[in-house]
C-alpha cells in the first residue's frame, strides 16, 4: 500500500480516489481540482495506483496514499480492510471516487468507515447497467453524483430512471487554463488536426476513408493525429496499407497541445462518444472552427454552423462535406475560430470550474 505525510487527524479531509493508471480528462480533472482546493486552504488527501500518472504527479504536492488496484481487487479482503483502517483514521467528510472499480471498494469501505459523503464522479457518457451490484452501490453506497457532462448526467439514468436521485447528480464541466491564442505557424498545406488517446472509442481509423474521399475530390490538405495509445501500431499498419502515409501522420504524444494546435488550420474529433470532449475546449480556446460527430456531449461544446459542425454518426461523406467548406475557406474558419474562443472562455474557464466545485464542496461540508 503507501503512506500518508504530515496529516493531522483533527482536520476535516477530502479524499480524492482515483486508480487509473494513465492520464486522461478524468486525471486532469482531478489534479487540477486537488491543487486548486489545497491553495484555497482546503484540506485534501489523494489515493491512486502505484506507479500512476496521477500519482507520478501529485506526491510530492499532495498528501498522499497509494494503492495496488486491479480490475478484480474488489474480490480482494485485504483490500478492503486497509481502506477502511485509512478512512477511519483520518475521517474524511467527503471522499470523490473516479471509476467503477474505486466505487465497489473504496466506495464500500468509506460507507463501512461511516464517510459521509461518498461521490462518484462519472466521466463518460455510457449508460450504466441495471445491474443488482449497480442498484445496491447507487443506493446503499453512493450519496452524490457529480457528471462531467449533460449527456453523462443523462446517460446515469438511462437504463433505470430510479436507479439514484436526479437531484442528486450534478454536472461540474471540466475547466481549461485558457492561454493566450498562439501565433499561428505558417504551412503551404492545409493541417487538419486530430488528438486523443489511440484507443478505439476514439475512432481514428476513419480518418482514413475521409482522407481518400478528400483526396478523391482533388483536395490538398494532411491530417495530424496527435496522441499515443494500444492502436498505434495498428493505425500506423492501416495507413501505410492504403498508401496515405504522405497526408496521414502520426506525430506522437505532444507535451504542449497548443504548440500543436498552432500549426492547424482545423481540429476534428471522430469519437464513438465523450464523456466532455476536453481536447474539443482545448481546440476552441486556439481560435480552431472543429467538426464532430453528434454524439454525447459534442452538442455541448459545438453549436451547430457557429464554432464548428455537428456530423450524423460515421458519415464519412457529411463529415467530408463540412471540412470541404472550411478548406474553402479562410474567412469561415476565422470566424468560427473566433466563436469558439469566446464560447469556451464564457462557459468552459478553469476559474468558472473551480468556483463551481468549490461551491459544491462547501455544500457536502455542511450535509
Amino acid at each position: 500500500m503507501g503512506r500518508i505525510q504530515n496529516m493531522s487527524k483533527e482536520r476535516e479531509f477530502i479524499c480524492f480516489f482515483n486508480s487509473h493508471r494513465h492520464w486522461g480528462g478524468g486525471e486532469k480533472w482531478h489534479a487540477e481540482t486537488i491543487l486548486y482546493l489545497q491553495d484555497k486552504k482546503y484540506s485534501v488527501f489523494f489515493c491512486g495506483r502505484l506507479g500512476s500518472a496521477l500519482v507520478k504527479m501529485l506526491y510530492s504536492k499532495v498528501p498522499s496514499f497509494y494503492v495496488q488496484f486491479t480490475n478484480v481487487s474488489f474480490l480482494n479482503p485485504f483490500a478492503y480492510i486497509s481502506l477502511i483502517k485509512l478512512f477511519k483514521k483520518y475521517r474524511p467528510h467527503t471522499i470523490i471516487l473516479c471509476l467503477p472499480i474505486d466505487v465497489k471498494v473504496a466506495g464500500l469501505a468509506a460507507k463501512i468507515a461511516g464517510v459521509p459523503n461518498i461521490v462518484y464522479r462519472r466521466g463518460s457518457a455510457i449508460p450504466i447497467k441495471n445491474s443488482l451490484y449497480n442498484r445496491f452501490l447507487f443506493s446503499r453506497v453512493i450519496t452524490q453524483v457529480i457528471a462531467n457532462s449533460q449527456e453523462t448526467a443523462r446517460t446515469i439514468l438511462q437504463n433505470n430512471p430510479n436507479l439514484f436521485p436526479k437531484q442528486q447528480i450534478r454536472v461540474l464541466y471540466n475547466g481549461i487554463q485558457i492561454p493566450p491564442v498562439y501565433s499561428k505557424k505558417e504551412h503551404a498545406i492545409p493541417v487538419i488536426a486530430a488528438a486523443g488517446r489511440l484507443e478505439p472509442q476514439k475512432n481514428f481509423d476513419i480518418l482514413i476513408p475521409l482522407a481518400q474521399t478528400l483526396l478523391a475530390r482533388s483536395y490538398q490538405f494532411v491530417i495530424k493525429i496527435a496522441g499515443r495509445g494500444e492502436l498505434a501500431d495498428a493505425l500506423h499498419e492501416k495507413i501505410k496499407k492504403q498508401n496515405l502515409t504522405d497526408v496521414i501522420e502520426l506525430v506522437g504524444f505532444k507535451n504542449d497541445i497548443y504548440d500543436f494546435f498552432a500549426e492547424s488550420d482545423m481540429f476534428v474529433l471522430p469519437s464513438l462518444w465523450e464523456g466532455f470532449g476536453f481536447v474539443l475546449a482545448e481546440a476552441m480556446s486556439q481560435e480552431l472552427p472543429l467538426v464532430a460527430f453528434n454524439v454525447s456531449s459534442n452538442p455541448e461544446l459545438i453549436v451547430e454552423g457557429e464554432n464548428g459542425y455537428l456530423v450524423e454518426h460515421n458519415n464519412v461523406e457529411m463529415f467530408a462535406d463540412r471540412v470541404c467548406a472550411l478548406l474553402d475557406s479562410a474567412e469561415l474558419r476565422s470566424h468560427m475560430g473566433r466563436k469558439g474562443r469566446e464560447k469556451v472562455i464564457a462557459e468552459f474557464s478553469a476559474e468558472f470550474s473551480h468556483a463551481q466545485t468549490e461551491k459544491y464542496v462547501l455544500e457536502l461540508n455542511k450535509k
